[in-house]
C-alpha cells in the first residue's frame, strides 16, 4: 500500500509545525489566561481599585479577566494556526500588555493613581516590547549541536 499525503482542502485549515515559537506563545497564552483567571476571582481592594482606576471605568477588574483569557486563548491558538500568519498573536499579546502599561501610567498622569503604578507601567511596557521584539525572531530550524557532534 502507498501511503498516501492528504492535504487541507483550503490553506486555512492547515496548522503550522510545532516550532519554537508555537512553544513561546502556549506558555504566554497560559500566562494570560492564569491572570484572567486571578482577575476573574479576586475581590478587588481599595488600594487596587485606585490603582487600576482607568482600567476600571472602562470594564470591572471580571471583564478584564475575561479579556486577559481571551487574549491568552488567542495567543495559543495563533502558536498553530492559520499557517500563512506568524505574528499574530504575539500582536495580541503586545498590544494588551501595551494598553495594560497605559492604564498604569494614565492613572498617575491624570488621576492620581499611586506613584507605585510607574513600576506597573514600566514592567507591562517592558513585555509589550519583547512580544513586539519576539514576534521578528526567526525559528531555529535545527537544535543548536554541540561541536563534538
Amino acid at each position: 500500500m502507498n501511503s498516501v499525503d492528504l492535504k487541507p482542502l483550503h490553506p486555512w485549515f492547515d496548522v503550522r509545525p510545532w516550532q519554537r515559537h508555537s512553544l513561546v506563545l502556549t506558555v504566554a497564552g497560559l500566562i494570560y489566561i492564569a491572570i484572567g483567571i486571578s482577575y476573574f476571582l479576586t475581590e478587588l481592594t481599595q488600594s487596587r481599585s485606585r490603582a487600576l482606576v482607568v482600567a476600571l471605568d472602562l470594564l470591572s477588574l471580571k471583564q478584564w479577566g475575561v479579556v486577559f483569557i481571551l487574549s491568552g486563548a488567542l495567543a495559543m491558538i495563533s502558536a498553530r494556526w492559520p499557517p500563512i500568519s506568524r505574528t499574530w498573536g504575539y500582536m495580541v499579546l503586545c498590544g494588551l500588555s501595551a494598553g495594560w502599561s497605559a492604564v498604569y501610567l494614565t492613572g498617575v498622569l491624570l488621576v492620581d493613581s499611586p506613584s507605585t503604578n510607574l513600576s506597573g507601567f514600566a514592567s507591562w511596557g517592558l513585555i509589550a516590547f519583547l512580544w513586539w521584539a519576539i514576534s521578528g525572531l526567526l525559528n531555529p530550524l535545527k537544535v543548536a549541536r554541540h561541536a563534538q557532534d
